[in-house]
């Protein structure tokens, strides 16, 4: 095994999510999270926290203490693969969930804890190595959960040799969450609400943050009415877990497209748990498409919520669960333009 110095760079489910996403999420849902080759050669690797009961790191650590932990590197996969290691920001995805940051983004928050130096690790067939780092929870740091993460992914990505010639990259992640102990105020707060469209439907989108200290799990309620008060959709969104101190958005897709004009949206997240509920109502401005006037009312018609599946919308994959950690598969990013395919995964 050789380590190749590199530049220093960079849930669980209850009920039913509806994110809308890009085509690029479509394509990965149906390849999973190990690259598998023309030629039947599978690219696969793994990451595992050393020392925990169970996948990812969970600490209780004081200001200023600082603690030496493991994970195990390996690759289970048929062919021999350079992979990179390094820490990555944690985000919560749309609707709520685990996210990691990629590569190239920059490091703050609770990822600047971690003694972790990215590298590049050359790894053959059945090899797995244990590396160690340190966590080290600053003097000054406030009560609270922090999060970040351990990442691991082929360093150069492998070129599928189908038709269409995407790259793939299989990604793995581990979460290492810091409990400061110390007063919890949980707190929400509601942003404002924008409209798109996606595959030719409408898409509500509202920000949503949580500016509190622990980790939530709300569940959102959504109705949307016209100008004149009429009710045209409704629905109820069981957020995954939103992290503290992170901002996402609670999206709705709609099973048609909304004609130009004003709209009402109300918005309400509740997470009974922990005592939290905010609501929230506020005007929606729907921009008549590019070459169609604002009185064109073609095609306009009540619109119903989306269920996904059965008509054919994108809905998010998630598999398995973190102890509430709400480690999730992140199947990745495919880019049209640049022809590249990310195949993410946690850590099982």
């Amino acid at each position: 095994m050789t380590i190749v110095p590199a530049d220093r760079r960079r849930g669980r489910g209850r009920g039913p999510r509806f994110a809308i996403l890009s085509l690029a999420w479509i394509l990965l849902a149906l390849v999973g999270p190990v690259a598998i080759l023309a030629d039947g050669i599978q690219v696969k690797l793994s990451l595992r926290a050393i020392g925990q009961p169970g996948s990812f790191f969970d600490l209780t650590m004081q200001p200023g203490e600082t603690r030496s932990l493991a994970v195990e590197i390996a690759n289970p996969g048929t062919v021999a693969t350079a992979a990179r290691t390094y820490g990555s920001d944690v985000y919560t995805i749309v609707n709520g969930g685990f996210g990691a940051r990629l590569r190239d983004e920059p490091q703050t928050g609770a990822t600047r804890w971690l003694d972790y130096p990215t590298a590049v690790l050359a790894l053959s067939v059945g090899e797995s190595v244990r590396r160690t780092f340190e966590v080290a929870v600053p003097a000054d740091a406030r009560p609270g959960e922090y999060i970040t993460s351990l990442v691991l992914e082929n360093d150069v990505p492998i070129r599928d040799g189908g038709s269409i010639g995407f790259d793939q990259i299989v990604r793995q992640a581990v979460g290492v969450v810091v409990n400061v102990p110390g007063t919890r105020s949980p707190s929400l707060a509601i942003g404002e609400a924008s409209h798109s469209v996606v595959a030719g439907r409408s898409v509500i989108s509202v920000a949503v943050e949580n500016p509190g200290n622990i980790r939530l799990g709300p569940v959102a309620s959504f109705t949307l009415r016209d100008a004149g008060g009429a009710q045209l959709s409704e629905a109820v969104v069981p957020m995954d877990t939103f992290y503290a101190g992170t901002g996402s958005s609670v999206e709705v897709p709609l099973d048609g497209l909304l004609r130009p004009g004003t709209y009402t949206v109300r918005l309400s997240l509740v997470d009974d748990r922990h005592d939290v509920h905010v609501e929230r109502t506020m005007i929606l401005v729907v921009e008549p498409p590019p070459g169609l006037a604002a009185n064109d009312t073609s095609g306009a018609r009540r619109i119903a919520l989306g269920d996904g599946g059965d008509r054919g919308m994108p809905i998010a994959i998630e598999i398995g669960a973190a102890g509430g950690v709400g480690l999730v598969v992140l199947l990745g990013l495919v880019s049209v333009v640049r022809r590249r395919r990310r195949i993410s995964s946690p850590n099982r």
